[in-house]
């Protein structure tokens, strides 16, 4: 009975061996899923430093951008401020120089004005105004006299107001004293008399 009973034992055994043995694949299929699932999530994280390594580079890209053009800026604003310098370096001098011009101005009406004055005189007096004025003109000085010209506000101070018929309104009628710009730009604005209409 024993002998009877050992091959029914064998065979079970054998049965659960080859149960078991059926069992061992299912068991080594689950280290093949992780792994799989391993390397999905291993390649989501490179996707993603990857997507995070595009945007720095992106990042950096505009920066370096912004960073030249603000060099560039700079640079153009150093050159234009070394330029405005050596162009108005004589700015100092030339408003000193207006005095001389302002009596050279008044002379020469003075002498126009005056009955009996010696015309040698008056021919010197206007070669030498006239030298004044081309010797400060090449160096970029420019004479402001606006009369019968609209008035401008950035060129002309209005002294007075006058009504008058004869003119349209907002004209200079005339100038008491010139103005002045070197390079053109104003160092003095010119003193106007401006018209208006009349009050009927």
């Amino acid at each position: 009975m024993a002998d009877e009973k050992s091959p029914v034992d064998e065979e079970g055994n054998e049965t659960s061996a080859k149960t078991a043995e059926t069992e061992v694949p299912d068991e080594t299929l689950e280290p093949e899923t992780s792994e799989a699932n391993d390397s999905a999530q291993s390649g989501e994280d490179v996707g993603a430093d990857t997507a995070s390594a595009e945007t720095q580079i992106e990042e950096l890209k505009e920066s370096v951008l912004r960073a030249q053009a603000e060099l560039l800026n700079v640079r153009r604003r150093a050159e234009r401020d070394v330029e405005n310098a050596h162009r108005y370096a004589i700015e100092k001098f030339v408003k000193d120089l207006l005095a001389v011009l302002d009596s050279m101005d008044r002379a020469l009406e003075l002498a126009k004005t005056t009955e009996g004055f010696d015309a040698a005189m008056l021919e010197g007096t206007e070669m030498t105004h006239k030298l004044l004025m081309d010797t400060a003109a090449k160096h970029g000085v420019e004479a402001i006299d606006p009369v019968g010209a609209p008035f401008d506000p950035q060129e002309h101070q209005a002294m007075s107001m006058v009504p008058s018929s004869d003119h349209e309104p907002n004209t200079v009628m005339a100038v008491m004293q010139k103005g002045y710009k070197l390079e053109g730009r104003v160092i003095r604005a010119a003193m106007v008399v401006v018209t208006q209409a009349p009050a009927n």
